[in-house]
């Protein structure tokens, strides 16, 4: 039968009351940073279904949750992924672990991102185990750490030798199938000067004065040489200045400021080719500023997804679609997700679910219930499918 609102409500209810907030950001440790707690709840409930469950800690209090559903013909394995992570709660406008419910919305941190699109999956799951007891071949359910500050848990699961045969990864997709999306390397640059007394600002060297050129190198010319160099799929890659840090006092010449850099990233791009184009624009304002040294430290790297749209994975998620909704509406997406990393490591793979992008991350994030159903639907007849 069916996945029901009110199922939908209480088991995503449930999902963001047990907080998983990224601690990578925040420097954090214990509840309600990382996704230990969320992992105990799944373990349980999966193990309740029939799931042989597992409990992979990949770094201190960081948990990948892998449940795996033996199917009739074991030969094949579908894989179902869904980041357990959130972002911060920091800055919210509601409660962001007491659930509430308005207008057929469901409010709280990770509503949309990701645990909305996980409830699906999950009642997806539970559908076709109650029509037959166990799925047509093998479905593993695996609950990923860190998806939003570097992928730490999808690099350890595949570390680790886990393959599948084909993966649907679960994130606000608005319905549609998302087969490519973009990927990511994110930086931080450093530049050191020299301190000296305000009074005197050219005795010292002003290492915020040098990321301001720094910033306007990167947000200039730099983007608009990547902007001249667009991928045939999914378009020109990107960057952006996302936090900036320097100074210790208004009367003190700074001798420290730091950028954090967001590089969207297409294929036949790497780390080492992107850091280089930095290094060089960064040498160029070295030259100009003596007085400055800057810094380079790697932060994170996404890998970009391109699926083919004739694959055999996206016509098997738009068969689902056409089946459940009537349709079968295939995108591409600027932002990163787990999908590059399996892709990348040979699983066919593409992105499905309920909930708008623009929700994610806001100060008010919430889901419509309504589409977490139509979604459950749809992963129940993807699995039916496989």
């Amino acid at each position: 039968m069916p996945a029901t609102l009110d199922q939908a409500r209480d088991l995503l209810a449930r999902l963001v009351a047990r907080a998983s907030v990224n601690p990578v950001r925040t420097g954090a440790v214990g509840p309600p940073f990382g996704e230990a707690a969320m992992a105990d709840l799944l373990a349980g409930l999966l193990a309740g279904w029939g799931a042989e469950v597992e409990r992979r800690e990949f770094a201190p209090g960081r948990v990948n949750l892998i449940a795996r559903f033996p199917g009739e013909d074991d030969g094949r394995t579908l894989l179902l992924e869904a980041h357990a992570d959130t972002v911060s709660h920091e800055g919210m406008t509601i409660p962001p672990f007491t659930p509430v419910v308005r207008n057929g919305r469901l409010f709280g941190r990770g509503s949309c991102d990701c645990k909305g699109p996980m409830t699906a999956m999950l009642l997806g799951i539970r559908q076709v185990l109650q029509e037959r007891g166990r799925p047509p071949t093998a479905v593993t359910f695996v609950a990923t750490g860190d998806e939003e500050s570097g992928a730490a848990g999808a690099r350890a699961l595949l570390a680790d030798g886990f393959r599948a045969d084909a993966a649907v990864v679960a994130e606000p997709t608005s319905l549609a199938v998302v087969h490519a999306h973009k990927g990511g390397y994110r930086c931080r640059i450093e530049a050191v000067g020299r301190a000296a007394h305000s009074s005197d600002p050219a005795a010292g060297a002003n290492a915020i004065r040098a990321v301001a050129r720094a910033v306007e190198a990167i947000e200039g010319p730099l983007a608009d040489a990547l902007a001249a160099r667009p991928h045939p799929v999914l378009g020109p890659p990107t960057v952006s200045v996302g936090t900036i840090r320097g100074g210790v006092a208004v009367n003190i010449v700074p001798e420290r400021c730091d950028i954090e850099v967001d590089r969207r990233v297409v294929p036949d791009e790497d780390a080492a080719g992107i850091r280089a184009e930095f290094e060089r624009c960064l040498a160029g304002l070295a030259v100009a500023d003596p007085g400055i040294r800057y810094a380079m430290e790697d932060l994170e790297w996404y890998p970009p997804l391109v699926e083919p749209a004739d694959g055999p994975v996206v016509g098997l998620v738009s068969e689902a679609c056409r089946a459940v909704l009537g349709r079968a509406d295939l995108d591409i997406v600027p932002w990163s997700a787990n999908a590059g990393f399996f892709r990348e490591a040979g699983i066919p793979s593409v992105l499905f679910g309920p909930g708008d992008i623009a929700d994610a991350h806001t100060a008010e994030e919430s889901i419509a219930l309504a589409d977490v159903v139509r979604a459950a639907e749809v992963y129940a007849e993807i699995v039916r499918r496989f």
